[in-house]
C-alpha cells in the first residue's frame, strides 16, 4: 500500500469520527464533543471548543479517569465506565469508548442529562466500532509489512549468495 493511500484512510476514518461526533452534538444538544486517548492526547474536537483550552481538557480528563479507576477498584469495580460533572451552568459527561478512548461532551444546563447520555452512549458505540475496524486495518497492515520484510531478506540472501 502506498504512503498517499495510507494518508487517504487515515483522513477518512478522521471524517467518520467527525461526522459521529457532529451528529453527537446535534441530537444532544451539546456545545461540543472532544474524542481522546486514556492517556490525554486529542483525536478529534467538534462543536463550540472555542472557549476551551482542549489539551489542557483532554490531560484533566484522562488524570481523573485514572484516578476514578482507582475509586473503582476500592469499590470491587473493574471501572466506571461513565464520569459526570455539574457546574452551575455547564457540565460534562464522560464516557469510555472501547476501552481505550474516552468520549466528551461538554453541555448547559438547558440540555437535559438524560438526552446527553442516550446520544453519548449511540456515539461510543458508533466510534468503538470505528476504532475496531481501524485496529484490524493496522494489524493487517503490520502483517503485511512484516512479511514484504521476510521476502525481501531472503531475497537479498538468494541474490548475494549466487
Amino acid at each position: 500500500m502506498c504512503p498517499l493511500s495510507k494518508v487517504l484512510m487515515l483522513s477518512d476514518e478522521r471524517e467518520k469520527i467527525e461526522t459521529v461526533l457532529d451528529v453527537l452534538i446535534e441530537r444532544s444538544g451539546g456545545l461540543c464533543a472532544i474524542l481522546i486517548t486514556k492517556d490525554g492526547h486529542t483525536i478529534s474536537a467538534r462543536g463550540n471548543v472555542s472557549f476551551l483550552n482542549i489539551t489542557a481538557l483532554a490531560t484533566l480528563v484522562a488524570g481523573s479517569f485514572a484516578a476514578t479507576r482507582q475509586v473503582a477498584a476500592l469499590l470491587g469495580e473493574k471501572e466506571f465506565s461513565i464520569l459526570f460533572q455539574q457546574g452551575a451552568t455547564r457540565h460534562v459527561h464522560i464516557s469510555l469508548v472501547a476501552g481505550t478512548a474516552m468520549l466528551i461532551v461538554v453541555f448547559e444546563d438547558s440540555t437535559r442529562i438524560g438526552l446527553v447520555r442516550l446520544q453519548a452512549k449511540r456515539a461510543g458505540d458508533e466510534l468503538a466500532t470505528l476504532m475496531s475496524a481501524s485496529r484490524e486495518r493496522t494489524e493487517r497492515e503490520e502483517l503485511i509489512v512484516a512479511q514484504f520484510k521476510e521476502f525481501a531478506a531472503s531475497l537479498i540472501d538468494r541474490i548475494f549468495s549466487e
